[in-house]
């Protein structure tokens, strides 16, 4: 697997991991989070475990449901993905 993809898919299992903690944190439902990123449970459920990507316009709107900066959710990667 090239190098570059290894890091891409850790980091999106970065991010699923950071808005699983915050989720849990709030409260929400994976279900509740699904329906405001606009994805169905499924695919919402792929994001989060890092199986799949969430777009920028999915976090944003995450990161408003959850109360937290974008840059909460995906800035702890910038010193770890590497």
């Amino acid at each position: 697997m090239p190098r570059s993809f290894r890091s891409h898919r850790r980091g999106d299992i970065l991010i699923g991991q950071r808005i699983r903690l915050f989720r849990h944190a709030s409260g929400i439902s994976a279900e509740e989070m699904a329906r405001v990123s606009g994805l169905d449970i499924g695919e919402y459920a792929s994001c989060e475990l890092g199986e799949a990507r969430f777009k920028t316009a999915e976090l944003y709107e995450i990161g408003k449901a959850l109360k937290v900066r974008l840059t909460d959710i995906v800035g702890v990667i910038g010193s770890t993905v590497d």
